[in-house]
């Protein structure tokens, strides 16, 4: 089973966790860690490295992180890195969010790490709607129906 592991500033990746908990109940090889105040990055780093290592089931393991460019992505892209060399295969992806990650673990076992990465970017995009300007327009559709 492809491993799943969420990365973020703060307890974000710890609230994606327990909405997903909440919505689809516990997921087999899903795991999360946070940078949080006063925590020193060569440690953030070695949680993220430990945690990519411990989820490889032999499949790969996809990374999720909040923010490209800050400190999560350097700290899974330098594990990333490290992992390669030894055989690990990751896929780190940027801008999580819960509409990903939930088709991810719904489709995780019929597919393999680079497929599973492109529906993933395809999810999170597809998750993020603006609805405000259907709405209006679903309202005002109905004012001309009723004459």
């Amino acid at each position: 089973m492809i491993g799943v592991l969420l990365v973020s500033h703060g307890k974000m990746a710890d609230g994606i966790k327990d909405s997903i908990n909440l919505i689809m109940g516990e997921s087999d090889n899903l795991e999360t860690s946070s940078l949080v105040a006063g925590q020193g990055f060569d440690e953030f780093k070695a949680d993220v490295a430990a945690k990519t290592k411990q989820l490889d089931e032999g499949e790969g393991v996809l990374v999720f992180v909040d923010l490209f460019g800050a400190s999560p992505y350097n700290a899974a892209m330098m594990s990333f890195k490290e992992l390669e060399q030894s055989g690990t295969a990751i896929r780190v992806l940027t801008g999580m969010n819960l509409s990903m990650i939930l088709e991810v673990l719904a489709m995780r076992t019929g597919m393999d790490l680079d497929q599973l990465a492109d529906l993933a970017v395809e999810s999170g995009c597809n998750g993020i709607q603006e609805t405000t300007a259907s709405v209006s327009n679903d309202a005002s559709e109905e004012e001309e129906d009723d004459y």
